[in-house]
Parts: C-alpha cells; structure tokens; sequence
C-alpha cells in the first residue's frame, strides 16, 4: 500500500475561542475541513513526487480541488517552479461600480527557502548538505467567514510557532480575506531568516580562515548555494508585491465592510513584511558578493604564491648564470691547458662573430613577438584576455 501522509490541522473553535489541533487524511474518501483553519502537509518530497503513471498528480489534485484552485496546480510543472502568484476572485454584481463587494477570494502561491546544514551537522539520508523548503500556500476565503490555508511543504517550526501565536491572540479579523496569512507570513519570513543567517556565518567561517589552504571544490558549492538563496528571495519579494496588489484590490471591495483603520493597519503590515522580505535578500546577496571575494582572493593569494616561486627560481638561475657561463666557455677548444700553461686560441674572434649576431636576432625575435612597445603589448594582451573571458562565457 503507498503512503500517505496525514495533514496537521488547526481548526479555530468560535464557540471557545480557541484553535484546535488534529490529523486529517486528505486522501480520504470524504473529507470534511473546517470553515475557518490552516492545514499543513509537510511532508514536501511526498506532494512533489513524481511516478510514472501519474497517480501523484491526481493525489495532488485531489487535495487541492476543494479549495478552489485550477487544476494546473497538481501538474508537476508548478511543484518544480521557484514560485508564483495566482487568485481567482468573484464580485457581487450592483448597477453602482462603487457599490460591488467582493464575495470569494482563492490564491495560491509559492515561496522557496534552503536550509544549507553547518559542518558539523549531520547529512540528509542522501548525502547532500542542504535541504530545501517548496512552501506551496493556497487559500480560500468567503464572505460568509470561511478561511482555508492549505500549506504544502513548510518546516515543522512554522506550525509549532503558529499555534504559539494563535493561542494568545486567537481571534482574527476573518472579513479580511489575508488576516490569517499575517501570522503564517511572519513565521515564512522567520523561516528564510533563519536559513540566510546560516549561509552568512558559513560565509564569515571563510573569511576567518583565511590563511589555510582553501578547498575550492567546497567554495563554490557553498557560492552555489547563495546563488539559489538570492534567487529564491528576488522571486519571494515579486509574490508579496503581488500580496500587496491583491491587497488592495480586497480593500477597495470591501471599504464598506472593514473600517479604514483596519484596512490602513493591514496594509500597513503587509508592506513590512515585505520589507523584511527585501532586507532578507539583501544580506544574502551580501553574503554571495563576500564569498565571491573571498574566492577571488584565495585565487590572487594562489597565483601571488607561485609567482613568488618563481621569481626564487629566477634568482637561484641567476646566481649560477655566471659561474656556468664561464664553465662553459673555458670547456671550448679556444682555451687549453698544459704542462706550459693557458694556451689561447688566435681564431677566438669567431666566437664572438657568431654570438653576437645570433644573440641579436633572437632579442629582436622576442620583442616582435611580445607586440613592440609596451603599449602595444598591453594591447595585445588585454584583447587576449577578453577574448578567453568571452569563450568561458559562451
């Protein structure tokens, strides 16, 4: 039998004024929610999955139909995406435009997170040291206080903290179709926060060891990392600014029902948020910009060392040039020795009517390689480069 998980609910009681918890099977063959809960399927490897009949998809469905949502949503294309915004809205229909309020309001969207595991900590079951969040957020919302929140894929954490909030402040103001994504969108940012610290300590952790030999291989596998982290949070920040259209296309609907104040304090809130949100990216693109630095150092140091070798190899050349040179012009048969002493040769000028020549014709031959003047060899040098920075590029 395939496995199933269960849904964790918590379900609000008017009566007590209270939120509830309790599991629910999604794939039953009747499911009742409640009118006003959030249901969390955390489960995020079991909603993305695929197989190859296509029974995961119509699992998918199955649990997302009752919420409202086009049927598009279970195709595994949208459990593959790095997010998006979508809503569905219907209107009370009045001959006075001022006059329409809204009636039923579904969205769904998609905010993604990556939780890279510290050194020390313990690897996923499948060696990897980073675990990501597809947190999937589907809502549904009627005017006759129905609120549904399906969560997909988010961290245990946002639960828990979730059911700490609720239970000292249990009441919303349901009229406001995203009252109850306030909360939940304060414990999604907490989320990202915490994984973009993770990152920037594992960058600082770099920074401090600067003086070791880096491993490059673990370098840019953590320089990876950042870049998903920036994306991710670049694409975070268009969905809340969808939030906050969407927003206010809800207050103007229902200016008749919340009072001004409520709809500004919402609003208000909402923008914060997503402030946060940009604040997040911001550090983790700092984080990508130092590790990047920090790359690019570690190579300057590499390259600083190895011209320092070199030039003691030069110096140690050097320092025997003249003493092998001698040696070898005392091994030729211009120079003897005898029982009478040195004996010279008087056809010694050849040799210097050969070298002479010789030596400039190969000074002349490397100037005319090198490209002439400096300038020109700077030239030629600098379209060298470009020209491999734009091979590596392509």
């Amino acid at each position: 039998m395939d496995f199933k998980p269960l849904a964790n609910v918590l379900a609000y009681n008017s009566a007590l004024n209270t939120w509830q918890s309790k599991s629910v099977d999604l794939l039953a063959k009747t499911v009742a929610l409640d009118e006003v809960c959030y249901i969390f399927l955390e489960d995020g490897l079991w909603f993305k999955g695929e197989d190859s009949d296509g029974k995961r998809e119509d699992d998918r469905w199955k649990i997302l139909e009752p919420l409202g949502v086009p049927s598009f949503l279970a195709n595994q294309l949208c459990t593959d995406l790095n997010g998006y915004f979508g809503c569905k809205s219907s209107v009370r229909a009045s001959s006075d435009p001022d006059a329409a309020e809204l009636e039923t309001l579904v969205t769904w969207f998609r905010i993604l997170t990556k939780k890279v595991l510290m050194p020390l900590e313990p690897r996923e079951p499948d060696g990897k040291d980073y675990l990501w969040y597809e947190m999937g957020i589907f809502t549904q919302w009627s005017e006759k206080n129905t609120c549904r929140i399906l969560c997909t894929a988010t961290p245990p954490k946002v639960r828990t903290e979730l059911t700490k909030i609720l239970a000292t402040e249990p009441k919303l103001e349901l009229r406001d179709p995203f009252a109850m994504l306030r909360p939940l969108l304060d414990e999604v940012i907490r989320c990202c926060d915490e994984n973009t610290w993770r990152l920037s300590q594992q960058v600082r952790a770099v920074e401090k060891k600067r003086e070791e030999i880096p491993s490059f291989e673990s370098l840019h596998n953590l320089l990876r990392h950042t870049c998903h982290l920036v994306e991710v949070e670049n694409v975070a920040i268009e969905t809340m600014e969808h939030l906050v259209r969407r927003q206010e296309s809800n207050f103007t609907l229902l200016s008749k029902v919340l009072l001004q104040k409520d709809r500004d304090q919402a609003k208000e809130y909402l923008e914060f948020q997503l402030q946060m949100m940009k604040s997040l990216k911001w550090r983790a693109q700092a984080s990508h910009d130092r590790l990047q630095g920090e790359i690019n150092l570690a190579f300057n140091m590499l390259a600083s060392t190895d011209s320092q070798i070199m030039k003691s190899i030069t110096l140690l050349t050097m320092i025997f040039l003249p003493a092998t040179f001698v040696s070898a012009l005392f091994s030729t048969t211009f120079f003897s020795f005898t029982e009478d002493g040195w004996q010279f040769s008087h056809s010694f000028w050849i040799y210097w009517v050969v070298v002479v020549p010789l030596t400039v014709v190969v000074l002349v031959a490397w100037w005319w390689w090198l490209g002439g003047s400096p300038k020109t060899i700077r030239a030629r040098w600098l379209r060298a480069t470009a020209s491999n920075h734009y091979s590596k590029s392509t």
